[in-house]
Order: C-alpha cells, then structure tokens, then sequence
C-alpha cells in the first residue's frame, strides 16, 4: 500500500512539473501581446508590466489644455508606482491595430469611464528591438470630453 501511495505522489508530481515547465513566461515577440500588456498595466496600476512592454527610451506625450507634455519611460513607471496595484473602476478599455509592418505596429487604445463624459485615446508605436522582440516607443495620449469628436471625417478633393 505505502509503494502504491509513493507511486501516485510521484506520478502527481511528475505531471505537475510537466504541466507547469511548458507554460511560456510572457515575452513581447507578438505585438498584440505587448499592447494587450499595456492595457493590463493601466487597469491594474501595474508597473512591472508596463516596464516590460516600454523600450527603455519610450516617450508619453499628451495634450493639457493648449501645452503638450512629454515625459520619459521612468518617468511614468515611477508616477505608476505610487498607485500600485489600484484597480481601475468604472472603466471600459478596448485596442485596435491600425497598421502593421514588420518592424513597426501603430496601435488604438481607447479607455472610457462609465461615470464622467472623459475619455483617453493613446496611440501606441511599437518597433522591434535589437533581440527582435517589441516594444512600445511612443505614447501619444489625447484627453477628450464631450466636445472633442476624434472620428470626424473631411474629405479633401485637390
């Protein structure tokens, strides 16, 4: 009986270790990857996350009022870190690819609140690194209200 029970166990831990040795860490070779990691560290005020998808010379630029503010990867994982592990509430956050090549991707990412007229749409511009892996080089984040209309559309005849 002890021999059958020592077998189960080593049986139980042999499929454990298996199971858990092919699971792949997360990496950035897939681009939807790294924008869906960036949407997970906004929701989840997660730091780390955002530090593995931002190139070490990443650039956030966003509008306030008429000025244009621009501040350095650090500079955004150290003002996230303040607020680590605060989940966001009442927010709606969805991504789409607008082009792709292969060494550059521009990516939507619009992030509405369910309580105020304030929406956020970033522009995400992620390229391959020297190990072939992407990262994200450039946030552009445009604060919109009720009055701003982003999908106007003019067509120009010439």
């Amino acid at each position: 009986m002890k021999l059958k029970v020592l077998a189960i166990l080593i049986l139980g831990t042999t499929i454990a270790n298996t199971a858990f040795a092919n699971r792949k860490p997360k990496n950035n070779s897939n681009y939807q990857e790294v924008v869906n990691g960036f949407m997970h560290s906004f929701l989840n005020n997660d730091s780390q996350e955002l530090k593995r998808v931002l190139s070490e010379d990443a650039q956030y630029s966003f509008n306030r009022d008429v000025r244009v503010l621009k501040y350095s990867a650090t500079a955004i994982i150290n003002e996230m870190k303040k607020n680590e592990g605060v989940k966001q509430q009442g927010c709606r956050i969805n991504s789409k690819i607008i082009s792709t090549t292969d060494a550059i991707v521009m990516a939507q990412v619009n992030i509405a609140y369910e309580d105020i007229d304030n929406r956020q749409i970033n522009y995400l511009v992620l390229e391959k690194d020297k190990n072939g892996d992407w990262k994200i080089t450039n946030v552009y984040k445009f604060y919109l209200d009720g009055k701003n209309k982003p999908d106007e559309k003019k067509n120009i005849t010439v």
